[in-house]
């Protein structure tokens, strides 16, 4: 028989067991949610030191595995502990592989001294690029390098949950804008002279004949008939080179674009047509257009497209101290 202060210390007993048991196992779920992404192969990571760096973060140069192929990143992390935003730098670079382009310099570590201590800043290299190996490839590949730079800034356990940022120039601008359709945790994306992608390009040629020369168009129709059946090197997966359109309905992000009317190394129109699209998808999407703007509006208009950066920045999330140079 069992009486009834013995059955109230059982039951006082059950419940501090349940209660116990919820209370850790929801502990594990947030430590869970917290722990570093170590789902990547990191081959080396070097503490290195740029002219005039900040002195609030770490610098580091990293190797890391991506397709089998050693790729580069430079990654910054600030000193103080915690969990900071991730803003993800995606560079320009060419459509179709070209290994005289291995030596492509970009001027990064021009930049140390304006990285900020609020966020934790990635810079990939794409497969090609400088010490990288392999050779420069088409979007799905830099997408696919990029995504792996990102699982090495995760694995550092200093990236705020859900909160990365994406910004991309020219061929990085296409990258940007992939890889907002491929993942959920992307803030904002910012894509300054983007390439939208082939099927963009092609229907713009084919709506508006008469307004480029015909060598022009051929060139391009043929350049996007190599990639879109992975001509280049043979990888039926380049094929996802040719349409970044198709992936709009999955992007979710808030997108800012930024193209100059003068563009010399792309169809400035293509990147007006797809801002269209994005609205016509019920997408977030703001396009400024700067009057004989040059590719990358590295001229006249530089400090309007650092301002207009920052300003996107800080709308989605991102310390008002961090500001672009």
């Amino acid at each position: 028989m069992v009486y009834l202060g013995e059955w109230r210390n059982r039951a006082f007993f059950l419940i501090l067991v349940t209660f116990i048991l919820i209370t850790a196992a929801l502990s594990g779920c947030q430590a869970g949610d917290n722990e570093p992404n170590n789902d990547i192969e990191i081959i080396s990571k070097e503490l290195i030191e740029g002219p005039g760096q900040n002195p609030k973060i770490d610098i580091f140069k990293v190797f890391y595995k991506s397709d089998d192929i050693n790729v580069l990143a430079y990654l910054t992390v600030p000193k103080a502990p915690g969990k900071y935003p991730l803003v993800v730098h995606l560079h320009g670079g060419y459509a179709l592989e070209r290994k005289e382009l291995s030596h492509y310099d970009f001027g990064f570590t021009f930049g140390f001294r304006y990285m900020s201590d609020q966020v934790v800043y990635l810079y990939p290299l794409y497969r090609g690029y400088l010490e990288s190996d392999g050779h420069v490839q088409g979007i799905a590949e830099n997408t696919r390098d990029a995504e792996n730079g990102i699982k090495v800034a995760m694995s550092t356990g200093s990236v705020k949950k859900d909160s990365v940022y994406l910004l991309g120039a020219s061929m990085g601008g296409g990258v940007a804008l992939r890889l907002a359709s491929e993942r959920q945790d992307i803030k904002a994306v910012v894509a300054v002279s983007p390439f939208v992608g082939w099927d963009v390009n092609l229907r713009w040629l084919d709506e508006n004949p008469d307004i480029i020369s015909p060598q022009i168009v051929e060139e391009n129709r043929k350049t996007a008939e190599y990639v879109r059946f992975g001509l280049i090197n043979g990888n039926p997966e380049s094929k996802g080179d040719y349409s970044i359109l198709d992936r709009i309905p999955s992007i979710q992000a808030p997108i800012l674009l930024l193209q100059g009317t003068a563009d010399e190394s792309l169809i400035w129109q293509t990147v007006q047509d797809f801002a269209n699209d994005l609205e016509e998808a019920g997408k977030t999407v703001k396009l400024v257009l700067y009057p004989d703007g040059r590719h990358g509006l590295e001229d006249k208009y530089q400090d309007q497209r650092n301002q207009e950066v920052t300003q996107w920045l800080h709308t989605y999330g991102i310390p008002k101290s961090f500001t672009m140079q």
